[in-house]
């Protein structure tokens, strides 16, 4: 069973091999700057953590670095 820890380091990990990636949304920002660009949105707007954890995270599947293939079986 993954520790929270470890499972902190696996998504800073993702960010770091996947999120330089585009956006797929047609803009010209990165996955990373996108996830960044959305939580400080949230957080500006005066959200909650796990509000803001969750603007972060929302289109983490993009930079988990995984094929279809290997989705199905999670």
């Amino acid at each position: 069973m993954m520790t929270m820890p470890d499972i902190i380091d696996e998504i800073m990990d993702n960010f770091r091999k996947n999120g330089d990636a585009l956006y797929d949304g047609g803009e010209a920002v990165t996955q990373t700057e996108h996830a960044l660009q959305t939580a400080w949105f949230i957080e500006q707007d005066g959200g909650s953590d796990g509000l803001i954890a969750a603007a972060l995270l929302h289109d983490y599947g993009h930079v988990m670095g995984r094929p279809d293939a290997d989705l199905e079986n999670l």
